[in-house]
């Protein structure tokens, strides 16, 4: 079973290849996908951490919630979470009103650091 250090080399792997997309506006959604991914993975490492069963979902919101119950302390990333949820589904597919920036990626990428750190 996958342990806390392969739960955080995902993530961290998932946050650096955003980060090398910066510039290149061809792949605006798959790196603010990749933000997603890494908030995802990270709140899971907790899960891990705290000898939890991980639920399988992509919801950042529930998955949050599962991490507040344990530490109360989650609740400072609800605002990331709820941001980053939008490009967990958004940014996969062609959607008329869905368009992503560089700022939206960089912002992006800071929210995902700050999930991933609060969580190591």
């Amino acid at each position: 079973m996958p342990g806390l250090n392969d739960w955080l080399r995902k993530s961290s792997g998932d946050l650096k290849l955003a980060t090398k997309a910066i510039g290149d506006d061809e792949t605006l959604d798959p790196a603010v996908y990749l933000t997603h991914q890494c908030a995802e993975k990270s709140l899971k490492t907790f899960f891990v951490f705290a000898g939890k069963s991980i639920p399988k979902t992509h919801d950042l919101g529930m998955l949050l919630d599962g991490c507040t119950q344990c530490d109360w302390e989650f609740m400072v990333l609800q605002n990331e979470c709820k941001f980053l949820d939008l490009y967990g589904f958004n940014s996969r597919y062609p959607n008329d009103v869905f368009h992503v920036n560089q700022n939206d990626l960089t912002e992006a990428i800071d929210m995902a650091r700050k999930i991933f750190d609060f969580v190591k």
